[in-house]
């Protein structure tokens, strides 16, 4: 009991995982049962044993977790959800390495972008002698999903196409992927039942979203917690459908201008109507409740349109009040680059400085 973060969230009996272990007084692995109530394998829609699920590390945990890792040669770790919902089960920054058990960790090199972190980590086993033995792999976190909602469809595919850019195809190799949130539930099913259709739908051209977590659901209680998140694995799928792999390499650059430029003999509209008429339909409609900050009265002479207001829940807040002729609204939203309007000019200076004393402390 002592090894499950959550009680509701479990794997059941037939598809539990176990973990080997060195006995003390021999060299014979023994099976640890216990192991199996935190942990239980998945298949995808084209091959068994493709992931494996996982609660977040506990203190009771973590080393159970690394000998999973080493015993099922995993190809990588996805992680869904921030540190602080479980401990951290790898060396911070200014530790060079760490040991979990009999394994040694590190991280060799981490690579911050704006929805999620890249950590090249090595794996190193102790042998008891001078021999040892040292993997290497990535770990694919995910840091702007909270508990029970839902991230941005656009970035959860960024994320995914990223992950698979290194990991390729399942098909191309055995080793699972280990994916965790921090109870191996909700977070992780939405994105096991997105990441196995898309592939299905690389290779046969279809989607089964309902008979996937059908089969999740008999393996691991709690996998897709809320209909918002099931309703999000299709508003997922059909944005890429609909958008595809937008990016291209830079050396493509002026190919891509030329393409883009001729038009369809059908709709008559190039690329650039076309994609640029697409954005217009996909670009959420937000309601005066959302931006209710920029609609209050005090707030109003702040917008130079009042149509343009940012909502509430992607604003900078100010905090350092200068007087009762300020609030804490500014017509600025959070983005992967932030640039303040110029028209609030007290204002901007005090978002600028806020959020850099943020950062720096």
């Amino acid at each position: 009991m002592a090894k499950r973060h959550f009680y509701q969230v479990y794997a059941l009996q037939t598809s539990l995982h176990y973990i080997q272990r060195h006995a003390v007084q021999h060299t014979q692995f023994i099976n640890l049962s216990f192991v199996a109530r935190f942990v239980v394998r998945f298949q995808s829609l084209l091959k068994p044993n493709a992931y494996i699920v996982t609660q977040g590390p506990t203190e009771n945990t973590v080393n159970d977790f690394w000998r999973m890792i080493w015993q099922e040669n995993a190809c990588c770790i996805v992680m869904l959800t921030k540190t602080f919902d479980f401990i951290k089960y790898w060396p911070s920054a200014k530790v060079n390495s760490e040991n979990y058990g009999d394994l040694n960790i590190s991280v060799l090199h981490e690579e911050e972008l704006a929805n999620f972190h890249i950590r090249t980590i090595q794996v190193v086993k102790k042998q008891g002698t001078k021999e040892e033995e040292t993997r290497t792999l990535l770990q694919f976190h995910y840091t702007e999903w909270p508990c029970h909602t839902c991230p941005f469809s656009n970035a959860i595919l960024e994320f995914r196409r990223r992950m698979r850019a290194v990991v390729g195809s399942r098909l191309q190799h055995d080793n699972p992927i280990v994916v965790h949130c921090n109870d191996g539930g909700g977070r992780s099913g939405v994105y096991l039942s997105i990441d196995a259709n898309l592939e299905l739908a690389e290779e046969e051209d279809c989607y089964d979203v309902f008979g996937y977590l059908k089969t999740l659901r008999q393996s691991r209680k709690g996998m897709v917690e809320t209909l918002n998140q099931y309703k999000f694995i299709y508003d997922t799928l059909e944005e890429f459908v609909l958008c595809g792999f937008s990016w291209f390499p830079v050396k493509e650059l002026s190919q891509k201008l030329k393409q883009k430029s001729m038009k369809d003999i059908e709709t008559k509209l190039n690329e650039y109507q076309r994609e640029y008429q697409q954005i217009c339909k996909m670009t959420p409609r937000f309601t005066i409740g959302d931006c209710a900050g920029g609609h209050r009265g005090d707030n109003r002479e702040k917008n130079r349109d009042v149509l343009i207001v940012p909502p509430d829940n992607f604003r900078p807040y100010l905090i350092s009040f200068q007087g009762n002729t300020f609030t804490d609204y500014i017509n600025a939203v959070f983005v992967d680059v932030f640039s303040p309007r110029v028209d609030v000019r007290g204002s901007q200076w005090m978002c600028l400085t806020e959020h850099l004393s943020r950062t720096s402390s």
